[in-house]
């Protein structure tokens, strides 16, 4: 089960619009649609950033690990690192 499926089964389950979900969980409703399409145009899965699976786990209500478990191993599991010199506060 891809991450999108998790999300529509969610949604269906709770009777949840996607846009009361990307509200929810601070995503887009283009992001919720993108990551419930499972494949993008070329045929890859859609890949996940952390900051998704944080907004995912928020609106659910749930822990992210348990949405994490819910990514296969073929969905890329996207990490965006920030230089510390991009953060001038944590100096």
């Amino acid at each position: 089960m891809y991450i999108g499926d998790f999300i529509k089964q969610y949604c269906e389950s709770n009777g949840v619009s996607i846009e009361d979900f990307a509200n929810k969980s601070g995503l887009t409703t283009t992001e919720i649609e993108a990551l419930e399409k499972n494949v993008q145009d070329d045929g890859t899965v859609v890949p996940v950033a952390m900051r998704q699976i944080k907004g995912i786990a928020l609106a659910m209500d749930v822990p992210m690990p348990m949405v994490m478990a819910q990514i296969p191993s073929d969905q890329e599991l996207v990490v965006h690192v920030v230089a510390e010199s991009d953060q001038p506060h944590a100096k």
